[in-house]
């Protein structure tokens, strides 16, 4: 298979102001102010984009590589401490610390496939496998911390991203490499590439940071267990998902599909394996939860698991097709401020004024909206939370939890809606038991939906729910006394559970 690699052209004009001794590079990176790291990464990227439009042995190449790489490493932490924000979309300065962050990555990778295609090229050197399954295994490396930051920043990944990925697994695969370039296998090219379509799988724009942190953890140690076969032996529904190789594309749940008519530049990945170690996690987990002393932390942890089993065994289904549409509406974003809003200011959630915004729908179903957004306050919207919204100002409000986000390169974000309730009853709700003296908090009944077989819920700050915990809940029109009896979800913003009569 011939490799077909986006490179960039040479320029014969950079040739005098590249850098070509490992040892006075290293000098000069060392000597980069790190503390003032958006400038110390603008001149990196400067030096490394330069070194990539020159003409320069694979092997001499390969070792500047070594020392950009080690600069961008130290980089990375000062740089996220910039673009990680709670929500979107991000003020200026950290969308430019984002990108930045971005373009050191692809620029990095953009050597080491230089660095590949060159070795190819250069018969004297087709011996040297050990170089080739290095640079191999430095870009996939690579690819997978530009999909993590992307994952982070809810950024998309650039075209042509999976197709080369595709590539230099199947090249590494016919050359039998995907298991050399380093001495243990832990950070072997397949390890690397499983990590990326495990990530892809988990869709980590349904995530809010600090739940992203722990899928990413779950994806590192859990990457291992999947096994590739091929298309031929699908033989069952779940645990199975289609990577096509000759595609721009990430994996894909198959389910029950027919693979006869799919050829050889694809690949199943089963999950099965995995799927068991999720669940014996998981049951551990349920069984230390009573008497776990963060209770809180081993519940999320949960939630987490049960979500990423879901993504990782049976990718859960769209019920209705997506229908394009334009048309405005209004949004005001978070639990507290939704509940202040729907109540028409008549109960006092302690959000000032909360800010309602314009926002375009771009497609619609029966469930939900994709909505676009542009010159919005910055940081408000946040993956796992509830917002209201509606079409016109006389007009009820419904409200809907966020799915998913994206953030554009121009500033503006898209985001998946998924709609809860039409007809929602805002509310202050607090643990009614004898001993309890905590404030009360906001929160959203959402009445029964008999032809969906849907009990009644209440939404309400995460760390409300605990098993048949009673509840006061203030609608104010009367106070009612409620019990907790059924989690449904635990998202970032907000517990979802049933309940019945206290």
């Amino acid at each position: 298979m011939m490799l077909t690699l986006a490179l960039p052209d040479f320029d014969p004009r950079l040739d005098p102001i590249v850098e070509r001794d490992p040892a006075k590079l290293r000098d000069w990176l060392i000597r980069l102010p790190m503390s003032q790291v958006q400038d110390a990464g603008r001149q990196v990227l400067d030096a490394l984009a330069s070194c990539n439009r020159v003409r320069i042995a694979p092997d001499e190449r390969f070792a500047l590589l070594e020392q950009y790489g080690t600069a961008i490493d130290l980089l990375a932490g000062g740089l996220e401490s910039l673009y990680r924000v709670p929500g979107l979309p991000m003020a200026e300065r950290a969308r430019q610390a984002a990108q930045l962050m971005r373009a050191l990555w692809q620029e990095l990778a953009t050597g080491y496939k230089r660095t590949l295609i060159d070795r190819l090229e250069k018969r004297s050197l087709f011996g040297n496998q050990r170089l080739a399954a290095q640079v191999i295994q430095r870009t996939m490396q690579t690819h997978y911390q530009q999909l993590r930051l992307a994952s982070r920043t809810y950024m998309a990944m650039p075209a042509g991203f999976w197709r080369e990925t595709h590539q230099l697994f199947r090249h590494a695969g016919e050359h039998k490499l995907l298991e050399e370039g380093n001495d243990d296998h832990q950070t072997s090219s397949n390890l690397y590439y499983k990590r990326m379509l495990l990530l892809a799988l988990a869709d980590p724009s349904r995530y809010a940071q600090d739940e992203l942190d722990k899928v990413i953890e779950l994806v590192d140690s859990y990457a291992p267990l999947i096994r590739f076969q091929s298309p031929s032996k699908l033989s069952a529904a779940a645990g199975f998902f289609l990577v096509r190789l000759d595609q721009d594309s990430a994996p894909r749940y198959i389910g029950a599909r027919n693979t006869d008519g799919i050829d050889g530049a694809a690949l199943l990945i089963d999950t099965i394996e995995l799927g068991k170690k999720l669940y014996r996690a998981l049951h551990a987990l349920e069984a230390k939860a009573p008497l776990a002393h963060d209770r809180a932390k081993v519940l999320m942890w949960m939630e987490i698991l049960r979500r990423v089993s879901r993504q990782w065994s049976i990718a859960p289904k769209r019920l209705f097709q997506r229908i394009l549409a334009d048309t405005r509406i209004e949004l005001c974003l978070g639990l507290a401020a939704t509940v202040h809003t729907t109540s028409a200011g008549q109960i006092d959630t302690g959000t000032v004024s909360p800010k309602i915004s314009q926002w375009r729908i771009v497609n619609e179903s029966p469930g939900g909206y994709a909505v676009r957004g542009d010159a919005m306050p910055a940081e408000l919207a946040r993956a796992g939370e509830i917002v209201a919204l509606r079409a016109s100002a006389d007009e009820p409000w419904m409200i809907a939890s966020v799915r998913w986000l994206q953030q554009r390169d121009d500033g503006g974000i898209d985001m998946g809606l998924q709609v809860m309730s039409a007809q929602p009853t805002p509310a202050m709700v607090r643990a009614a038991g004898p001993r309890e003296n905590v404030p009360a908090q906001p929160a959203l009944l959402i009445p029964e939906i008999t032809v969906l077989k849907q009990a009644a819920q209440l939404a309400a700050s995460k760390g409300t729910y605990a098993p048949l915990r009673e509840l006061a809940v203030d609608t104010g029109n009367g106070v009612l006394r409620l019990r907790a009896t059924k989690l449904v979800e635990q998202q970032m913003g907000y517990d979802l559970f049933e309940y019945q009569p206290g």
